[in-house]
């Protein structure tokens, strides 16, 4: 890989597998690392902006992990770090190093020769029911509401399939959007020692005011999960620790109903939850596109993060 090529997902497998500590690395510990391997100076990977280098890999590198886990390739400790998988102890008995290397490869060509529409992962099976979903209603075989209503639902499983730093990039794109123009700068900065903020947003009105916005996205992989009261009133703190005007706090499943009566009391206080999140998407063309006229899911966008 030159140092202007992107990465590929096999070169990010190989980037993660040579820097993940045996006994298990943090996730954005992890990701943070795995950055450093794909041949980008620091000053290339500095900004941090959400259409940024940096942000890109990030969300490539967290969709590749979950893709690891899937495959059973990285595994979770029971602290919740990521480690390499357990070694088949049959395996090494029966196989030597170099024919579990070319077994590898083996199965690696035998993949990228069928070459799919779509990968062979959790992300890539939920990707692949909703265009045949968008298959089925072009060719008058499903209801427009039936449609939509595979379509939310495929729409909240790939954002929860994709990850948490995904999660992270999609938030900021949702309020760019929103925010339009006043936007000045933006910064993306989830990491290991982010104290809970996944991104800022510098806005200045028309009449000259400025604020500074602070927002944390919390993914959940159970869509029915709730958000405690607990994790608001940490993001109040920090808001208020690091001056931040106004909060916004996202999730891709619901705000539990202390959540809501805490938030509602405060008028700094944002909160988005699942059904407002698709809402926004829809509003605004993130995640999703139009072609002639009927909405669908936008695979780059979360197969390349495009």
């Amino acid at each position: 890989m030159t140092k202007r090529d992107f990465p590929t997902k096999q070169e990010i497998e190989s980037a993660v597998n040579g820097v993940i500590d045996r006994d298990g690395t943090e996730r954005k510990l992890l990701i943070e690392r795995s950055l450093t391997r794909y041949g980008y100076t620091a000053e290339e990977l500095k900004d941090r902006s959400c259409e940024s280098l940096n942000t890109r890999l990030k969300s490539l590198t967290g969709v590749v992990l979950n893709e690891m886990l899937a495959a059973g390739t990285l595994r979770t400790t029971e602290d919740g770090r990521l480690a390499p998988p357990v070694p088949e102890e049959e395996e090494k008995k029966t196989l030597t190093r170099t024919q579990r290397r070319r077994a590898q490869r083996k199965r690696a060509a035998e993949r990228a020769s069928r070459a799919p529409k779509y990968p062979d992962t959790p992300l890539g099976h939920i990707l692949e029911g909703a265009d045949k979903k968008f298959q089925a209603y072009k060719a008058g075989r499903l209801t427009k509401d039936k449609y939509l209503a595979a379509l939310r639902r495929a729409l909240t499983q790939a954002i929860s399939e994709a990850g948490g730093e995904f999660f992270e990039e999609f938030s900021m794109k949702l309020l760019l959007a929103v925010y339009g123009g006043l936007v000045k700068r933006n910064e993306l900065t989830a990491g290991p020692d982010d104290n809970g903020i996944d991104g800022k947003l510098y806005i200045e009105d028309p009449a000259g005011f400025k604020e500074l916005v602070f927002f944390q996205s919390k993914t959940k992989l159970n869509e029915r999960a709730y958000v405690s009261v607990k994790v608001v009133r940490e993001f109040l703190g920090v808001m208020t620790a690091w001056g931040a005007t106004k909060g916004i706090l996202i999730t891709n499943s619901h705000f539990h109903r202390d959540t809501r009566s805490f938030a509602a009391k405060r008028g700094n206080l944002m909160l988005i939850d699942c059904a407002a999140l698709l809402e926004l998407a829809f509003a605004h063309g993130i995640g999703v596109k139009s072609t002639d006229g009927t909405w669908h899911i936008d695979d780059d966008f979360f197969l390349k993060c495009k």
